[in-house]
């Protein structure tokens, strides 16, 4: 494979919270030592808001933050990650997402989120209509491969990350003024998460929050799409029927077709129905 050399503008920081992860780091992308963890019930978040003034003054294209875990999540290497923005320039946005079974399967992140994470939707729209977006419910947006994201998988040009800052911390402001709300976003173990169930709804909803937020500020872009060669083994006997369902809700927001909406459903309810454990691949 030949590589086209990314801008030297763009920096993507790979997050390891013991000293023995950092081996795991891929050479392409930059180390970032977070074994303090200061605020560890805000998972990745926290990295990205201390360090997001320091990132706002390098002046950088494009940066993002991924896990140390990106190899196992992705299969995909750090050069890859950036031979696909090289080769896709101008966007806003590059998703790495690698929930591809959900993707698919859900409109969105809070019908698949409210499964495991009581009324998170219900918190995401509550926390919508308080920053004065109107007529909105998050159950009801199609969010396709084009905004449909999990944290750690987010590369962005300066635009979103100023936005998108501004738009989570809101959560502080907005707790601090309501503590109903304060305890819905910050409660500890609200979230009941099953490997940990200390922690609060923030980081389920910043993750959900992502997909919406570039919805509603209609950011422009460019999701990595798998492919047989490049995905995980795991999703290869069901890897045919998730690229249609995928490519189907992109089909629906393009024509905005009632039509293909229920060719999808009914697809994605069959498929649900035939492989009772499709979602455990994620």
């Amino acid at each position: 494979m030949i590589l086209i050399s990314t801008s030297t503008n763009t920096r993507i920081f790979q997050i390891y919270f013991k000293k023995e992860l950092k081996d795991y780091c891929d050479p392409a992308f930059e180390s970032l030592d977070n074994t303090n963890n200061p605020r560890p019930e805000l998972r990745e978040w926290d990295v990205w808001d201390r360090f997001h003034e320091q990132r706002l003054q390098e002046n950088l294209d494009l940066w993002g933050y991924v896990s140390w875990k990106f190899r196992e999540k992705t299969n995909l290497s750090g050069d890859q990650v950036l031979d696909h923005i090289s080769q896709n320039p101008g966007y806003d946005v590059y998703l790495f997402n690698p929930c591809i079974v959900n993707e698919a399967l859900f409109a969105n992140s809070w019908e698949q989120g409210d499964i495991h994470h009581t009324n998170i939707s219900s918190i995401g729209n509550k926390f919508i209509a308080k920053l004065g977006y109107e007529n909105i419910d998050v159950k009801n947006m199609m969010l396709d491969r084009s905004r449909t994201v999990f944290a750690n998988y987010v590369v962005g040009n300066r635009r979103f990350w100023e936005q998108f800052m501004a738009f989570s911390r809101a959560l502080f402001t907005e707790a601090e003024n309501d503590p109903e709300f304060k305890d819905e976003v910050f409660g500890a173990g609200r979230s009941n998460y099953a490997h940990d169930k200390s922690l609060p709804n923030f980081t389920f909803l910043i993750e959900r929050l992502i997909p919406t937020f570039l919805e509603l500020e209609r950011f422009n872009v460019c999701p990595y799409v798998y492919t047989s060669a490049t995905v995980l083994p795991k999703y290869m006997p069901v890897l045919g029927d998730i690229q249609t369902l995928s490519t189907l809700k992109t089909l629906v927001n393009r024509y905005e077709s009632v039509e293909l909406y229920a060719v999808w459903n009914y697809y994605r309810s069959k498929i649900l129905q035939q492989s009772s454990g499709i979602l455990g691949l994620e």
